[in-house]
């Protein structure tokens, strides 16, 4: 039995998604930490840009990987998703990668791995957002696309309702672990 004003379990479903992306994440970064430093003679810059200006033959693979990391500044997190290169960019130089993923950094380009990395004013699909939309309602956001919000709720609330300084917080929007925390500050302003 839940005591009252308990939040149930810890591990929820999405809990339990966002930790396994997050080892995932932190075991990709100690495998770069434990990569061999360059010798003083080798290009120390940016070691992609390197490879693919000495190896201009390097092209993607049939089975290339591609790796994006996106960053979340509003809350400070990052997810990571791997997907099939699409065939369009199958057997493609560095430049023609970059130029399609025109918004990200690439940190590796190999045959059968593209690594790279974004990062989104947004904040990422663990949160609720409670925000404002164009006609002044305030509605409740989530990042159900990775670098888009979906208003999910609306309320019978108007931004000019608020003070001055709840509404340049509602205008940035303000993060939430649940839908019942948001409506919790909403009941108290």
């Amino acid at each position: 039995m839940k005591k009252k004003g308990s939040r149930g379990a810890f591990f929820t479903p999405g809990r339990t998604v966002a930790a396994g992306v997050m080892a995932l994440a932190l075991s990709y970064g100690m495998m770069i930490a434990d990569a061999k430093a360059p010798e003083d003679n080798e290009m120390q810059s940016n070691p992609i840009r390197a490879e693919t200006v000495s190896e201009e033959n390097i092209r993607t693979g049939k089975n290339c990987e591609i790796v994006q990391t996106m960053g979340f500044s509003s809350c400070g997190h990052s997810v990571t998703r791997r997907i099939e290169a699409p065939e369009a960019l199958k057997n493609q130089k560095f430049e023609e990668i970059q130029a399609h993923y025109s918004l990200w950094q690439i940190e590796s380009f190999q045959e059968d791995r593209v690594v790279m990395q974004r990062e989104i004013m947004l904040y990422c699909p663990m949160h609720k957002v409670l925000t404002v939309n164009d006609a002044g309602r305030i509605v409740l956001s989530e990042n159900l696309y990775g670098d888009g919000m979906a208003v999910i709720h609306s309320y019978d609330r108007w931004l000019q309702e608020f003070d001055e300084e709840s509404r340049a917080q509602l205008l940035l929007g303000i993060g939430f672990d649940t839908q019942e925390e948001a409506e919790g500050w909403l009941g108290a302003h």
